[in-house]
């Protein structure tokens, strides 16, 4: 069993229009070594906030970033990411790492 290098790891739906800010604002952090991003489609029964593009599509566009952190960093990492988003928009997970290794 390969020893986990992090404890835990934090997920960020993040809304397209936040995408580049997100990500100079993790690439300028110095505690972090790196992340993933991924773009994947939202769905939600709540349209009422799509635009008509995306209500006739069914879901909306959005980033998907997952950041391997130590847990004395969750703070500074929501802090991060809390000054990038001023209205809220950032959807986010921190769930425990069980294992992490390199095949």
């Amino acid at each position: 069993m390969t020893q986990a290098q992090n404890d835990l790891i934090l997920i960020a739906i993040v809304p397209e229009a936040l995408k580049d800010n997100v990500v100079d604002s993790l690439m300028a952090d110095s505690f972090l070594s790196g992340f993933s991003l991924s773009k994947i489609q939202g769905f939600s029964q709540a349209h009422s906030h799509y635009n008509v593009s995306e209500q006739v599509e069914g879901y909306r566009d959005f980033y998907r970033f997952e950041v391997l952190h130590k847990a004395a960093q969750s703070s500074a990492l929501l802090n991060l990411l809390k000054k990038v988003s001023s209205q809220k928009s950032i959807r986010y997970w921190i769930l425990p790492l069980i294992e992490a290794g390199v095949l």
